[in-house]
């Protein structure tokens, strides 16, 4: 194989690996800790979010309101619910005693409704749906005061 390709080749599996996304087994190998409830209670009222969604390259930017509201805007890159361009949501969230973080965005033509339990590795933040099966996807956010 000439070097060039080899090279190509080489670069072409590196940013595949680097698309893959992360799992809760990645998580926990990687020592990502979950945060407990009243972490969770001290971290999100105020708390300025941003959350990627993998599968679309949508990126969604909210203040968590201290009454347990937020208006949401998004990038929409997707085309989400037959919508283009940027849009905005009326959002609730709040901290489940099962220590879940959970959102309600209400889109023009689409509801979300989740919740997920927050890990923090190193100085990012993961949601993840699930705890039963460690090839649960993770989603990435922010937090910030």
């Amino acid at each position: 194989m000439p070097k060039s390709l080899a090279t190509l080749l080489l670069l072409a599996i590196s940013m595949q690996a680097l698309a893959d996304p992360l799992l809760l087994d990645d998580l926990k190998s990687q020592n990502g800790v979950r945060l407990t409830v009243d972490e969770l209670r001290v971290l999100m009222p105020g708390a300025k979010v941003v959350s990627r969604v993998e599968t679309t390259g949508s990126t969604r930017y909210w203040m968590n309101e201290l009454d347990g509201k937020f208006v949401a805007s998004s990038d929409n890159r997707s085309g989400m619910g037959g919508m283009s361009g940027n849009t905005t949501a009326q959002g609730t969230w709040s901290v489940a005693d099962n220590g879940t973080y959970c959102v309600t965005l209400e889109w023009r033509k689409l509801t979300e409704n989740w919740c997920r339990y927050i890990f923090r590795l190193g100085d990012k933040y993961y949601g993840v749906s699930s705890l039963a099966s460690g090839t649960t996807k993770a989603h990435e956010f922010e937090f910030s005061k």
